[in-house]
């Protein structure tokens, strides 16, 4: 049977959204558009779906929602345009798409590339599955196509500093069950109460003794009823 969709390429979802290429590359990053299929290198999209959300893309913008909470919104518009059943939410106390007997995802955010080095042989070597972001941006990005369990967050950030990324990710209700434990070289207790206040579940005060890190992880994954 032939295959009707129509697939078009990320300059013609700019061109139809009003929008630069990098503005729709962020929106794919977010999940607001799903790359449909892929040819070589290049991404193509369902020209149906990228329709059926644009205005209400336009509408939620005038709203001054951040990228997240669009995504979130659209996910629903999405599913009943298409007659999709909704993703399952998580109860309370539970991170989000975490079975039982499944390795632990863990997000380690952190701008210097010999720290992220160095904490994913460790992590790995434990047993747990890593991803990386060096930036706020990305790590919000990342949060959201890469689903972890658990994110090992810095402070010092470029872009967007790991404060607003804590409480980005804990003032949205897909997020908000993630637990975040705080890596941060700034070591005065006011900092750490911001961090608390701000929704992070622990901390670690950099340079950190791995032995420790490990202990804290296990300590966060039982608090929030996580089997590790």
């Amino acid at each position: 049977m032939q295959d009707k969709q129509e697939l078009i390429d990320i300059q013609a979802v700019a061109d139809s959204f009003g929008k630069s290429v990098e503005s729709i590359r962020k929106y794919k990053n977010f999940g607001i558009i799903r790359v449909s299929d892929k040819r070589g290198n290049k991404d193509l999209f369902d020209r149906e779906e990228i329709m059926s959300i644009r205005d209400r893309l336009r509408e939620l913008r005038l709203k001054g929602l951040s990228l997240a909470q669009i995504a979130d919104q659209l996910d629903l518009a999405r599913d009943e345009h298409f007659g999709l059943p909704s993703p399952p939410t998580s109860m309370p106390g539970q991170t989000p798409n975490h079975q039982p007997g499944q390795p632990l995802k863990i997000l380690v955010v952190d701008d210097e590339d010999e720290v992220r080095a160095g904490l994913r042989e460790f992590l790995e070597g434990m047993g747990y599955v890593i991803c990386e972001a060096a930036d706020g941006e990305e790590a919000l990005a990342k949060t959201f196509t890469e689903k972890p369990h658990m994110i090992l967050l810095d402070l010092r950030l470029p872009k967007v500093d790991g404060y607003q990324v804590c409480q980005t990710l804990k003032g949205n209700p897909i997020t908000s069950e993630i637990p975040i434990i705080m890596l941060t070289a700034l070591n005065a207790t006011p900092n750490k109460i911001k961090g608390i206040e701000f929704g992070a579940d622990d901390y670690v005060d950099k340079p950190f003794d791995l032995d420790e890190l490990a202990a804290r992880i296990k300590m966060v994954t039982r608090r929030m009823g996580i089997e590790a």
